[in-house]
Order: C-alpha cells, then sequence, then structure tokens
C-alpha cells in the first residue's frame, strides 16, 4: 500500500475514533451506572477523563503516527524522484 493511501486510511480512521472519544459523554450516558471513581459519579468523571485525556493521549499517537507516514512519504517521492531521473538519463 502506497504512504498515501496509509495516509488517507489514518485520516479517517482517526477522525472517527477522535469522533467518539471527543463525544463519550452521550455515548457514556444512554447506559447509567451507580458507583464512584475518585469521589465523583462514574456517569460524570468518566466522559470528562475520557473527554480530557483520552483526547490528549490520542493527539499524542496521532501525531507519531503521522509523523511516520510522512517519512515514508517523503522516502517515496525521493524514490519516485531518483527513478524518473534515471530514466532521463537513458533517454538522452
Amino acid at each position: 500500500m502506497s504512504a498515501y493511501k496509509k495516509e488517507v486510511w489514518f485520516t479517517i480512521i482517526m477522525s472517527v475514533v477522535f469522533l467518539l472519544a471527543g463525544n463519550i459523554g452521550f455515548i457514556f450516558s444512554i447506559f447509567p451506572v451507580e458507583g464512584n471513581l475518585f469521589g465523583f459519579p462514574i456517569m460524570y468523571i468518566v466522559p470528562i477523563l475520557v473527554g480530557w485525556f483520552g483526547i490528549f493521549i490520542l493527539t499524542i499517537v496521532a501525531g507519531k503516527i503521522g509523523n511516520h507516514i510522512d517519512d515514508a512519504i517523503d522516502e517515496e517521492n525521493s524514490r519516485l524522484n531518483l527513478e524518473a531521473k534515471d530514466s532521463q538519463k537513458g533517454v538522452s
């Protein structure tokens, strides 16, 4: 799979994951739960923690993976440029 296709798939998947993590409060409120976590009701603290820290962690992971994909794109472009130069040298 080319690096560009990987980037497109990565963008689509991460968009869905970010939407789910950002809206976990709405998803979590569908299934109310009794109990406490860190002294707060679970149905309030879990969406807040996932919304804040979950998005923060996802942003770090997306940045690292995105950098690897960008490096792969640069390598692919440089390889294609070398192949194009080699083919042009043979023509003249």
